[in-house]
């Protein structure tokens, strides 16, 4: 059984890892990818929202269609799906064409990732249980939280479209090594009927879920639009629940719900994957548009926390059996709550390591609490159950991810909203003070409203929010001003002479002409350098407040959520332990 699972779980993890690498890998390429789309950053989201929208929303239909058509066989099918969309992904010419490539992805995603654990859990026994959840569980967190930094270096050195092309090679790997390890023939399946009324509703449900709390900001809570689809998403759970309370084998059994440790795990989860999609969703974002931060630098100073939840993974999944899961669960919660204390508080004008100490405390709560409560989730269970267990599991950490990024997107553009208002206020009021001509005035001022439109949805990038080129006079402009200054002084001179100007000795009009020419000319570059002095000087304290104002904006975020993990530590009294070692 050991040397079974020995060689069945690397294949099963590189699908998993892939896949849920997928959910986060775009954000810190969405600049690249918007400058090669010419896309707004609004539009461009919808390419993170249809993966995460179409995941969560098939997950728990293709967990009951795989036990139909046969394990094996769905997830070779949904590597295939998946590598499929990843090519034309990498290969999209338009934004539509990419929309479409991201929904053939998932739809590949949410094929591989409930089955797979499902399959590594029945070549499992109960004694390494634990182990084989904790390890596919554990690489799905530590997927999410890697997407950023290995997105960032691959765009770095191979550009933006090796992000989808790398999972090709990958997957193409899989599928080799697959039907040696996994038989696609023979294997067994159970012919009862697909309970096609529940997976209409659950599709449903999730879908309208999902696509109002992604989209609620952009297009107003209060929208006909949202409110529709959250009324549909109530009446779809609703139905979904009656329906499933009187079928005989429904899509989803409700008896999982019994069992207080898979309503604690099952709370564990949407809390931890929503506290981890708080890092993953703005930290990349924080680093590359406020601190001026490259791809590849943002991917090195999110790495540490990468590399804590791996670890925090994996030695959680040792402890399981050793220390009472309670205090495991409760932890890994105050952990994270310190993590997002540490965030809201830091100040990073004389480096990166208080990023980097929030980042690996964060790490290790995640990976104490999604580990724990992945081993619990399925403790109670086998067979069918135990694929519904499952595919209710995933479907919560992707509630957790859509909540998380609703919720902090939400939440920050509220606060960007206020840090552009601030400073375009600080900015107008700095312009009234400069030495400058109305109508130079007027043209920076315009300039200013357009660049912190407090309008615009996008977030202004500190570093390229005011460019300056400095003030140039043309040559037809300086020979107008020398010429009037010509003509004022040749005036002067003839009164002074007591002649006509047309009788001004022609020696004497070039030396006036010459002597006012140098003069103007050097009037004309003391009164350039002052000026573009006084708008270096301006960009810069605009620019110093920008980043100030847009620091706290990424930072009060975490600030204002940060009690949140402290508050989940009353999910603890649902669980029901015997022992430290044993889960009933």
């Amino acid at each position: 059984m050991l040397n079974k699972i020995k060689y069945i779980l690397p294949v099963l993890l590189i699908g998993n890892l892939l896949c849920m690498m997928d959910v986060s890998i775009m954000t810190i390429v969405l600049p690249e990818i918007q400058t090669a789309f010419n896309e707004s950053l609004t539009n461009l989201s919808w390419a993170l929202n249809v993966y995460t929208i179409v995941f969560a929303s098939f997950i728990i239909p293709f967990g009951r269609l795989a036990e139909k058509i046969g394990r094996n066989k769905f997830v070779f099918a949904g590597l295939i799906i998946f590598a499929a969309g990843s090519l034309l992904s990498g290969m999209a010419p338009t934004l539509s064409f990419m929309l479409v490539a991201r929904g053939i992805q998932s739809l590949g995603a949410a094929i591989i990732i409930p089955t797979s654990m499902v399959i590594g859990l029945e070549i499992s026994n109960q004694q390494n249980r634990n182990k084989i959840v904790a390890a596919l569980a554990g690489v799905q967190g530590l997927a999410v939280a890697l997407g950023p930094s290995i997105g960032g270096l691959v765009a770095q050195y191979w550009g933006w479209r090796w992000v989808f092309f790398i999972n090709v090679p990958l997957i193409i790997l899989d599928l080799i090594i697959f039907p040696a390890v996994l038989p696609l023939k023979n294997e067994s399946t159970q012919s009862a009927p697909v309970d096609w009324g529940g997976a209409f509703l659950s599709i449903t449900m999730l879908f309208s879920l999902s696509l109002g709390l992604i989209k609620g900001n952009a297009w107003g809570w209060h929208s006909p639009i949202i409110l529709s689809l959250f009324a549909a998403s109530f009446v779809s759970f609703i139905g979904f629940i009656l329906l499933e309370r009187h079928l005989k084998l429904p899509m989803i059994n409700l008896r999982l719900f019994h069992s207080r440790n898979f309503d604690g795990a099952s709370i564990s989860l949407v809390l931890c994957n929503f506290f981890l999609g708080g890092m993953a969703v703005l930290i990349p974002t924080f680093l590359t548009r406020v601190h001026g931060q490259s791809e590849l630098g943002a991917a090195l100073l999110i790495t540490p926390y990468s590399v804590a939840v791996m670890f925090s993974v994996i030695f959680t999944s040792l402890l399981v059996k050793k220390i009472n899961n309670k205090l495991l669960i409760g932890l890994g919660f105050t952990l994270i709550g310190t993590s997002y204390y540490l965030l809201a508080t830091m100040n990073l004008d004389h480096g990166y390591q208080p990023l980097i100490l929030a980042a690996i405390v964060l790490g290790i709560g995640y990976g104490l609490v999604a580990a724990t409560a992945n081993i619990l989730a399925v403790a109670d269970f086998h067979g069918s159950i135990l694929t519904a267990s499952q595919s209710v599991a995933n479907v919560l950490r992707q509630v957790g991810m859509v909540l998380s990024i609703a919720i902090f997107m939400t939440v920050l553009s509220s606060n960007i909203n206020s840090a552009k208002k601030n400073t375009l206020a600080y900015g107008s009021q700095q312009i009234t003070s400069l030495h400058l001509a109305n109508s130079a005035k007027e043209k920076m001022s315009r300039k200013l409203h357009k660049r912190l439109n407090p309008n615009s949805n996008n977030i202004t990038k500190v570093k390229g929010s005011l460019k300056f080129k400095g003030i140039k006079i043309s040559k037809e402009k300086q020979l107008t001003l020398i010429n009037r200054a010509y003509h004022r002084q040749l005036a002067l001179v003839a009164a002074k002479e007591n002649l006509p100007t047309k009788l001004v000795p022609q020696r004497l009009k070039l030396e006036i002409s010459r002597g006012v020419s140098s003069q103007v000319k050097q009037l004309l570059v003391k009164k350039v350098s002052q000026t573009n002095h006084q708008l270096k000087k301006w960009i810069q304290h605009v620019k110093n407040h920008l980043k100030k104002r847009l620091n706290v904006a990424f930072l009060s975020v975490y600030g204002s959520l940060a009690w949140l993990p402290f508050v989940s530590l009353l999910i603890i009294p649902i669980f029901k332990f015997k022992s430290p070692d044993t889960v009933d």
